[in-house]
């Protein structure tokens, strides 16, 4: 009875060390900080694996060790069907959106995909407030809305019908967001995703506003190099890039958990803030706040 009650279960350890040599991996550049959307979609493995711990892995060492095979299994046929559905190609619907800007002057844009692959940029000119193409899963729809209130538009699109999984559907390489945004039109800018990656090239768009939340996964923010504006850049498990073009200046604030920061060795350190040099004369210039649980956090200019 002593013995049994000292014994402790594998499966937990275990799983604490994978996830810390995925960490590990990340931080020497061995893998790609991707690899956190797929863990992401194998989430049910990890109630699999209590589930199996409970029935059979506290009953003995070797009962252990079979929940131990068994999870193997199971996550290694769940990267099997996860690379068979990636390989499959674009198996749902594909949607054009293109809402014009309704006579406003400014604009409030609010993209919010549930998972996959968001690419943003400037559109050449155009009388859209925004412009592209949405690839859909089977059972995913595109949500939209957009309002003129005065002088500015308020315009959303949300992904809806589609719960996260672990690999059923199509692959979040398939499920991906193309979108032009309207240069020279005053835009805030709020984008949520929860799993993937987002890659948000802001280079000739006026910003004048900037909130970008990623879940899991990867985040690429290029900025503009003209305005004045607040910049929130955030996640909870992945990489933050964020860069910082020349001629515009930067104070920037970090806020991590456990994640690494790397930031240009020109800016001055003042507790979690850094400031590029010519800060307090620029007349370009954003006052930027990047927070991320867990990852990596780069600052680039």
């Amino acid at each position: 009875m002593e013995e049994r009650k000292r014994r402790g279960s594998l499966v937990g350890p275990v799983i604490l060390i994978g996830l810390g040599v995925v960490f590990l991996l990340n931080n020497l550049g061995v893998v790609s900080w991707d690899v956190w959307d797929v863990i992401f979609r194998l989430w049910p493995v990890l109630l699999i694996a209590a589930g199996l711990d409970i029935l059979i892995g506290r009953r003995s060492a070797w009962g252990s060790l079979l929940v131990l095979g068994l999870i193997v299994a199971v996550l290694a046929g769940g990267l099997w069907l996860f690379g068979a559905t990636a390989g499959t190609g674009r198996g749902g619907t594909v949607e054009e959106i293109r809402q014009p800007l309704g006579g406003a002057s400014q604009a409030e844009v609010i993209i919010e995909p549930g998972a996959g692959a968001l690419h943003i940029e400037a559109l050449p000119e155009s009388a859209n407030l925004v412009e592209g193409v949405v690839h859909l899963s089977r059972r995913e729809r595109v949500a939209r809305d957009f309002v003129v209130k005065g002088q500015t538009a308020t315009f959303t699109l949300r992904s809806r019908g589609e719960a996260f999984g672990p690999v059923f559907g199509v692959s979040g390489d398939a499920r991906s967001w193309d979108l032009g945004l309207a240069p020279g039109v005053p835009l805030e800018l709020e984008v949520n995703l929860g799993a993937g990656r987002s890659e948000l090239d802001l280079t000739g768009l006026a910003v004048s506003g900037l909130v970008v939340e990623t879940a899991v996964g990867r985040t690429v923010v290029t900025l503009p190099d003209e305005g004045r504006f607040e910049a929130k850049v955030g996640g909870a498990i992945g990489e933050i890039v964020v860069v910082i073009p020349e001629g515009l200046a930067a104070r920037v604030r970090v806020e991590g958990g456990l994640s690494a920061s790397d930031l240009p060795d020109s800016y001055q350190r003042r507790g979690d803030v850094y400031t590029s040099p010519d800060y307090d004369r620029a007349d370009e210039r954003v006052d930027l706040e990047v927070g991320l649980a867990i990852g990596k956090v780069t600052i680039r200019d």
